[in-house]
Parts: structure tokens; sequence; C-alpha cells
């Protein structure tokens, strides 16, 4: 339905029979986005549904302009100004949820919870309101209306999140996945890198977004000691030299906790031992104190474990990493791997990878490998182990008779 900048023709109109007006502002967006409601029409008759949904006739249609419904609302005479937020609010919740049960929402969102009926609504009090002025005052109240409905959109996003990972850690509902990293020299299977995923349906993108707010809200090691547990419980039958690779961070193997009795127990369960557990740090945080984290280091290599740097190549943070803590393997990033047969400039930098880890007597990993042109390049430069897309997707189960492999089928 068309109408004049935000109504405010009908509105001044109206102000001949009421004081005090107030301008309500509804996102639109998530009616907008595959809900089967005649809300998500354009030629939907708003003034009608006001009439038929509200039962009131002080309500009235504005316009809709940016995936946001605008409607006016006359106010009582005696309202002050807090009164008057409070009555625009209470009015804009009531609308909210009359939209709600047009669109027949009937998902896990539509639990009546206060912050989920005050997610996208925004209201402002019109003041003296004439015709001269009718434009600047409207402008005004879509300003802070406008803003309300972001502020409220933010922050239930971030409440949703939370309450995400709160029930993805009371459930332990995160899942591993096992991608195999391959010897390039005999084609066997020197071990995996365990991966974490979300489950299906979660509100988190990605296992990054969920560990980068897990950081945020203070949730971190919480969630590393699951992903970890979860690694190991779940863990690939491996040969007594095969290695599990586990993601993690500086800020969490500093932790007095991190290496307790429980992991080794985990690892127990599993027939397996620290030698055969590789910590790979990840760039999700930055190591500030060098000499700190080589005595950290230090600590768990003398239990057995070894030490992985993330990425290498994709960053100077990890380019230094390298420098400061000498790690038992540098995994080289998929963005130096990918078409570096068609590339000199990274045929140039994996040579000097190659040739710096032989020195340092360091074992390099290529990552992101997917296509046969680039796994023959890396194995006459001498990299000694492979990973990718090409010699092994990511999966929750691996059967005994691939981990066992003698030969791997790689292609020549």
């Amino acid at each position: 339905m068309m109408t004049s900048w935000f109504g405010v023709e009908r509105m001044l109109e109206r102000i001949e029979h009421h004081n005090h007006i107030g301008l309500i502002g509804i996102d639109l967006s998530e009616w907008k986005s595959g809900l089967l409601s005649e809300l998500r029409e354009e030629s939907f008759n708003w003034t009608e549904w006001l009439m038929l949904s509200m039962g009131r006739g002080d309500i009235w249609f504005g316009d809709v302009v940016s995936n946001h419904l605008w409607v006016y609302a006359a106010m009582p005479d005696d309202l002050g100004e807090e009164e008057s937020e409070h009555f625009l609010r209470g009015l804009a919740k009531r609308l909210r949820e009359a939209m709600i049960a047009e669109a027949g929402m009937t998902s896990n969102e539509s639990h009546h919870s206060s912050r989920f009926r005050e997610k996208g609504i925004g209201y402002a009090r019109l003041h003296s309101c004439s015709e001269g002025t009718a434009r600047d005052i409207v402008y005004e109240g879509v300003l802070k209306a406008t803003g309300q409905i972001r502020e409220s959109m933010v922050e239930q996003n971030d409440w949703e999140l939370r309450h995400e990972l709160e029930r993805l850690l009371s459930e332990c509902s995160i899942k591993s996945v096992y991608q195999p990293i391959m010897r390039l020299g005999d084609g066997r299977v020197f071990g995996y890198e365990a991966l974490t995923r979300c489950p299906e349906g979660s509100l988190f993108d990605g296992p990054l977004s969920l560990f980068q707010f897990a950081e945020k809200h203070n949730h971190a090691f919480a969630l590393d000691r699951m992903a970890r547990e979860k690694a190991i419980r779940h863990c690939p039958p491996l040969g007594e030299m095969q290695k599990i690779f586990i993601n993690v961070t500086m800020g969490i193997i500093n932790d007095p906790h991190f290496v307790s009795g429980q992991t080794v127990h985990w690892l127990s369960e599993q027939g397996l031992f620290p030698g055969q557990v590789v910590f790979e740090l990840t760039e999700r945080s930055s190591i500030d104190d060098f000499d700190a984290a080589k005595k950290i280091l230090a600590h768990y290599r003398s239990q057995g474990y070894e030490i992985a740097i993330d990425d290498a190549g994709a960053g100077y943070s990890s380019l230094q990493s390298i420098v400061e803590l000498s790690p038992d393997y540098i995994k080289v990033d998929r963005s130096l791997v990918r078409m570096a047969d068609k590339d000199e400039m990274k045929k140039h930098m994996l040579r000097t990878f190659v040739r710096f880890a032989k020195k340092m007597n360091i074992r390099t990993v290529a990552e992101g490998i997917e296509r046969p042109e680039e796994l023959r390049l890396l194995r006459s430069m001498g990299f000694d182990f492979a990973q990718g897309y090409l010699l092994g997707r990511p999966q929750e189960y691996v059967p005994l008779e691939v981990a066992t492999a003698s030969k791997s089928g790689l292609p020549s």
C-alpha cells in the first residue's frame, strides 16, 4: 500500500482530533525472509489489518520504509514524558504480538519472553506537530525509533547467542570431525586433525564464530574443554605412531588446569598416550609474552605432547610464533597452497618454508590441498605431510581399515 512520506498527511489530519501522537516502528525483516504470511506482500492492506487485529481506532498506518513498518498512535492527553514512553512501548509490543500471531510463528522464537517481545520495535512521542514542522518532527521520531530498533536487534541477537552457547555446553551437543593428514613419502595416514562442528540448526554459523563468542563471554575454557574431550573420546582408531591434532589457543593452554588428570584419563580410555597428541596453536588469540609461552610449552613437551603452529604464512604473528617457539610442526596455510603450481611467488614462499623447517628439524604440513597439481608440487618440494579435500574430507567416523591402510591411493 503506497502512502505519502511516512504517512505525514494522514497524521496531520488526525491532529485535529488528537493532541498527542506517537510514532511506532516495527522491523519487518523476519517476516520477509521465508515466513508464509501475507505480511510479506507489498500489497498487504495494513490499514484494514490494524483495524481488525488491534480492534481500536486510535492506531493508523503510516508507511513501510526500508523493511520497517511505521504506524501512528493517538496518546492520552494526561501522560507525562515517562508515561508516554511506557504507553508506546506497551502498544508496540502488543502490535508485534499480533503480527506474530498473523504470521503463524511456532518456532522456538515464539517463547514470549520479554526480550523476544521487544525485539525489533522502536517508538517516539511526536512533539508539537504542525503543517510547517511536521516532516522535521516525524524525521526526529524516525531517527529515535530506528535507533531503538537497531539496539533491540543487537541485544536480542546477543541474548539468543548466549542462550545457544549455554545450551550447547549443557547438552554437550558440539561434535568432532576428523580430517586425515597423510605422509607424502609413502602415502600412509599419519594422523587426523580434530575439528569442532556445531550441531545442525545451531544459531552459530560455524566453529570460528562459536569460539569467538565463547571467548567474549568468558566461556572459552568450558567450550575448549568440551571440544578437547569430544576430540579424544571420538577419535578414530590410531596406530601407535599415528597422531591426533587438537586445536587450542595460547590463552587456554596457559591455564593451569588445561592438561589435567582428566585429559590423560580421556586419552587412556582410548588407548592413547600424550606422545600421540599434537596441540595445534590457532590464531584466535595472540601471544603477548613469548618467554612465558616457551616455559609453558616446555612443560607440556616434557609430558610427551607435541606442538604445531597453524596457518603459517597467513600473517606475521604465525611467523613470529615459529621463530620464538620452535614448534614440532609447521602447518602451512591453504592460501599459499591454493593454485601454487601456477604462481611463482607462492612456489618461492613454499620452498623457503621447507628449507627453513628442515634446518630447524621441524616437520611441515601443507593444508588445503584440493588439486592433484598442488599435491605433486608439494611432494616434489619435500613437504612431510599433506591435508585437504583431495586427500580426505572431515568426517565423524573413520573406519579402522582406512586408518591402518598401508597405502592411501594418493594421486601420483
